[in-house]
């Protein structure tokens, strides 16, 4: 609807006829308010006397509007799609961003739904995979043992040469010297021990592990002390992709006391690897772990749950190119560690070794 002029040509009193390029039309009633009757319709009429405009409004169609009338309408705002959606994993739950790092309004969440799903898929199996990977890993330090042993080169190479000294006194000053050198150095087991725990130091730990080393003619003994089962992960995660999160589910009490055994089994792989690695001159390495726990008196004490004692020999015939596939506490048990869990799984107690 909308003010308009036209030519109008009054015919008798309350009756006038209306001419316009569209034809002519039928307006009944008094000067100001009236009814129009044209092959446009019947239209109701309001004009200002003596100012040529009037109000018109269509009445066969009360409910519908002239496409002009429509296309002056306000037209509604609807939210803009960014050129860049970024969707992320926040409090375990995709929450999507624009380009400029701003939260999605909600307006346009479905779209990107749809959009993105596969993208979605892939990132919470990736989340799934990276938690639940950090927990297997914990069967797996021993995959890091090196296949080859190191060099140690002793410190009583360089022994003063006669021929090399003008003087007979001058040879016998640095004999001297260099024996006196051998004196205050460290003996050969002293070194290998050095050598040892300089390897063991740099490397990484799911949790603090305390290791006491004593080293005696080649023969190599460890007391561990292994992390509580207590401290070890007691959930798996799950990617829900309908929900669009992860979510952690329990371990069951069964599942926690395999995972500990494995860890434990993996840790003292892990010693035996890396200090037959160190040098040649450990010939045999024994090892005795121990965790803390609530005795039947109620008591915390640290008490042997697993030991091993591993020649030379028989850790060379360890594939250890293939180490990666094989299953750790059987490899122990062939190397005749004693490691054993009840019917709960709770590990039993060893008799350390001396």
């Amino acid at each position: 609807m909308g003010f308009r002029f036209s030519k109008r040509i009054q015919i008798m009193p309350g009756v006038r006829l209306n001419l316009s390029k569209s034809g002519a039309s039928w307006s009944l009633g008094p000067r100001g308010a009236s009814i129009s009757i044209g092959k446009r319709g019947v239209y109701g009429n309001i004009g200002l006397p003596g100012t040529g405009l009037s109000w018109r409004e269509r009445l066969d169609q009360p409910n519908s509007r002239s496409s002009e009338d429509t296309d002056r309408l306000p037209t509604r705002i609807r939210p803009q799609v960014p050129e860049t959606v970024t969707a992320r994993l926040v409090n375990d739950e995709v929450q999507f961003f624009d380009d400029a790092g701003n939260p999605l309004v909600s307006a346009l969440i479905p779209s990107a739904k749809s959009a993105m799903k596969d993208d979605i898929r892939a990132l919470l199996a990736a989340q799934e995979a990276e938690r639940n990977g950090q927990i297997d890993a914990l069967r797996m330090l021993h995959h890091d043992v090196p296949h080859g042993v190191q060099q140690i080169y002793p410190v009583t190479s360089g022994k003063p040469q006669r021929e090399r000294y003008g003087s007979h006194g001058e040879y016998m000053q640095a004999l001297m010297s260099w024996h006196a050198a051998i004196a205050n150095a460290c003996s050969a087991d002293d070194q290998v021990a050095d050598k040892l725990l300089e390897n063991l130091g740099t490397l990484q730990w799911p949790a603090e592990t305390n290791i006491m080393v004593s080293l005696q003619a080649g023969r190599l003994l460890l007391d561990v002390d292994l992390p509580e089962i207590e401290d070890m992960p007691a959930r798996r995660w799950k990617a829900i992709v309908t929900r669009m999160a992860i979510e952690a589910k329990p371990i069951s009490q069964k599942d926690l006391a395999a995972l500990y055994r494995d860890h434990v089994a993996s840790i003292l792989l892990r010693l035996i690897g890396h200090s037959m690695a160190s040098s040649n001159a450990i010939r045999s390495v024994g090892i005795s772990a121990y965790t803390q726990r609530t005795t039947a008196t109620g008591h915390l004490a640290d008490e042997y749950v697993a030991t091993v004692d591993v020649t030379r020999s028989a850790w060379n015939g360890v594939n250890l190119a293939r180490i990666g596939e094989i299953e750790p506490d059987n490899l122990l048990r062939h190397l005749g560690a004693k490691l054993e869990a009840n019917s709960r799984g709770t590990l039993m107690l060893q008799v350390p070794l001396t």
